[in-house]
């Protein structure tokens, strides 16, 4: 009988080589199951940068429409009142006066002054990045180095801001205005932000807008 409790027990117990193979394969398993997650979780992130980039590229927008929405032009003040815009280089940039109203971003700071002139330009931060700022400033201020413009970044990553004007002689869009004291008509407003680190130049999300802008003159 002891004989055959012996056998039994060498017969049970597992080898040094069954040990290492079960050791190989459920290290395999977990080296699997580990780049899964990983797989898992810059997908996650990606999706959530692509939904950031989106929401800060809508707000972006409404904030841009809003403000050509508002825009006023008075050829009597034109050195206040002037619509500038360069859309020479990468990206464009939109300078104008505007009557905004009390939800427009940053009015708080301004008080009764819903005159204001807003810019709109891309900017390069300290990372690299490219960023739609908007700064604001009441229209008839004297700006020096105390009494600076107040800054708002809009968008980040910003790697499409385009303005296109609708000619009324040609009846098709043109990429540059050059009238000063003259609001166009329509104007289309192009912006791109976020990008994969495989296409840098494409955007996660673009947004196109066509806005009328109503001919206030004084």
């Amino acid at each position: 009988m002891k004989i055959r409790l012996s056998t039994l027990r060498n017969k049970a117990a597992f080898t040094l080589m069954e040990i290492v193979i079960a050791i190989t394969v459920f290290s395999f398993i977990m080296i699997s199951v580990l780049g899964c997650w990983k797989c898992i979780i810059s997908g996650t992130m990606v999706a959530e940068d692509a939904a950031a980039a989106a929401d800060r590229s809508r707000t972006a927008m409404a904030t841009v429409v809003e403000a050509l929405t508002c825009a006023e032009i008075s050829s009597m003040n034109i050195q206040y009142y002037g619509f500038m815009t360069d859309t020479s280089a990468k990206f464009a940039s939109l300078s104008l006066a505007a009557r905004l109203p009390a939800d427009f971003p940053g009015s708080g700071l301004f008080g009764d002054n819903v005159m204001r002139r807003v810019s709109f330009t891309v900017e390069r931060d300290r990372d690299g990045k490219d960023n739609l700022i908007m700064n604001q400033s009441p229209l008839l201020a004297v700006l020096d180095d105390r009494n600076t413009p107040y800054p708002i970044t809009l968008a980040r990553d910003v790697n499409v801001f385009m303005l296109e004007f609708w000619s009324v002689q040609d009846y098709e869009w043109a990429t540059e205005w050059n009238l000063t004291n003259q609001l166009p008509s329509l104007i289309r407003v192009t912006l791109g932000s976020g990008h994969s680190a495989a296409n840098p130049d494409v955007p996660y999300t673009l947004i196109c807008r066509t806005v009328a802008i109503p001919s206030v003159a004084h």
